[in-house]
């Protein structure tokens, strides 16, 4: 009797010691500069399978210490028990010990990180599990990071401060800048979310940097939140100068822009005449707008003395079939046209063997897009359409002819030479020799059809003479 009444109270005991157990479980936070935490266990031993979490994130820390106190005491075996220690906030960061062991009259030597978050981690598998462990933290504060220099601030909004933080006060001496220069802003607003400094003493000041020398806006001192301070320019300077006495909690700031409004299109329209040798022309919608509806637009370009025009696109998307981009040869009558361009494949350049070229935009009511943008070289040499081109005295009659013409020669070339005929699109059309000493030659133009095309007479490959040539 004495024996089954002896087995009954140890049971009580041992089921008393394992109800008070708050065994870990989940991720505990621990926020305060220092502290205390145990695997949950107390008198008992720890529980199988166990895997806990402490985060130890003090506000403003600096450096986090982990010490053991008392009993240390975890399966020895394999490690299979054990303590992982990160220097940071989770289990990507680097893992700066791993503890196991029974180590009750020496605990593990005190692990410090260099992060202001600490995670420790404690696992156990199974099987045999002991009394356990407990530990306490301490940390060192942040060194506060002053302001310093002048910072350039570009983009269109941003925040700044004095750099003391929220637990400390700004420095002595400080002699800090902003320089804030938002591209292309037209208007700069500052505006304060808290304000603190030695009233008439440590000062923040406000310039528009856009004039030299700067100009003073506002100056703000003591412990009022100021308002809002907007500076009509795209260049403000805010300064903050403290003495070497008294300090405070300081100031944060934030600041936003407003953007200049980029310049109105301005569409194409009418007819443009271009004389210079070279230059550009678009369909005026600008990099940023489409092009409008409706459009109907021509340019003429016609410089002096020029035997040939090509038009380079640099730039091309327009509504396919309905909007449409035509080249035309404007030195025959009616014009000929040379390309019709639609869609958004940039054509390739196109020469035009004339002086006189006409480019025309139209698009319909209906979709429009980025539109087009284009240029034109010119060139005095190769085929051209003036006739007294040439000090070698090469002259045709008939002109215009039906089916054949005579190219004659004042002084007959004393080299063979080839007679090169080509279409208004520059395409050859007919190609012949013409032997040395010849003072007319025969241009068979039967195999040709009718209408305008352009000759050159060329020697080693240079040439001598170019012409027009009408056939009827």
């Amino acid at each position: 009797m004495t024996k089954f009444l002896s087995a009954i109270l140890f049971s009580t005991v041992l089921f008393s010691q394992a109800a008070m157990a708050q065994f870990c479980s989940g991720t505990i936070v621990k926020n305060t500069a220092s502290g205390t935490f145990t695997d949950g266990s107390g008198s008992s031993n720890y529980t199988d399978n166990s895997d806990c979490f402490w985060l130890i994130a003090p506000p403003g820390a600096g450096s986090i210490t982990l010490s053991f106190t008392g009993v240390f005491d975890l399966e020895v075996y394999n490690c299979s028990d054990k303590i992982t220690v990160y220097d940071g906030a989770d289990t990507t960061a680097s893992v700066i010990a791993v503890l196991c062991g029974n180590n009750t009259m020496t605990p593990p030597t005190p692990v410090t990180g260099t992060s202001n978050n600490m995670l420790v981690r404690f696992t156990s598998d199974y099987s045999y599990n002991n009394a356990g462990w407990s530990a306490s933290y301490t940390t060192t504060v942040a060194p506060p990071v002053y302001c310093s220099g002048q910072n350039t601030l570009t983009a269109a909004s941003g925040n700044f401060s004095d750099g003391s933080g929220n637990s400390n006060n700004y420095g002595d001496n400080a002699n800090c800048s902003w320089l804030i220069e938002p591209v292309g802003a037209s208007t700069i607003t500052v505006s304060f979310s808290a304000f603190d400094t030695e009233a008439g003493m440590d000062f923040v000041k406000i310039y528009d940097n856009s004039v030299s020398p700067a100009s003073q806006i506002a100056s703000f001192s003591g412990n009022s939140l100021p308002s809002a301070t907007t500076v009509n320019s795209g260049s403000v300077l805010v300064e903050f100068t403290s003495n070497n006495t008294t300090t405070a909690p300081g100031w944060d700031a934030s600041y936003t822009s407003t953007q200049i409004p980029p310049p109105p299109p301005v569409a194409c329209s009418g007819s443009v005449t271009l004389t210079a040798p070279a230059g550009t022309f678009d369909d005026g919608s600008g990099s940023s707008t489409n092009y409008g509806d409706n459009a109907d637009c021509s340019w003429i370009i016609n410089p002096a003395g020029v035997a040939s025009i090509t038009i380079t696109f640099g730039s091309f998307d327009i509504q396919s079939s309905m909007d449409q981009v035509q080249v035309y040869n404007n030195s025959t009558n009616p014009a000929t046209l040379m390309g019709a361009y639609s869609g958004s494949t940039i054509p390739a350049p196109v020469t035009i063997y004339s002086d006189n070229v006409l480019v025309t935009f139209t698009s319909d009511g209906a979709t429009n897009a980025a539109g087009w943008g284009a240029s034109y070289t010119s060139s005095n040499s190769g085929l051209g359409i003036a006739d007294a081109n040439s000090n070698v005295g090469i002259s045709v009659y008939p002109n215009p002819f039906h089916h054949t013409t005579t190219l004659q020669f004042a002084t007959p070339l004393n080299e063979v030479s080839e007679l090169v005929v080509y279409d208004v699109y520059g395409k050859s059309v007919k190609k012949v020799k013409i032997p040395a000493y010849t003072s007319t030659f025969t241009i068979d133009g039967s195999a040709i059809a009718n209408g305008m095309y352009f000759y050159s007479v060329t020697k080693n490959s240079i040439p001598v003479h170019t012409g027009k040539l009408i056939l009827e």
